[in-house]
């Protein structure tokens, strides 16, 4: 499941559907990817209400510059 995290975000709302599109045994990984002009805060909200409406396997899209 990918979530891209935006600056209106509902973060609840967003932790509802990212739960909602896991699959049943939660081993489906939730990927979240944010553009470099969303706050770092923004992406650490959105994990932690992510975590705490019980969506396991939560990580990071990253994309090195070089």
């Amino acid at each position: 499941v990918a979530v891209t995290v935006v600056q209106t975000c509902a973060l609840p709302i967003l932790a509802q559907q990212a739960l909602q599109l896991q699959s049943s045994d939660g081993q489906t990984p939730v990927i979240i990817s944010a553009d470099r002009s969303i706050a770092y805060e923004t992406v650490v909200k959105a994990m932690d209400s992510l975590q705490r409406a019980g969506v396991q396997r939560v990580g990071l899209s990253v994309q090195l510059v070089d």
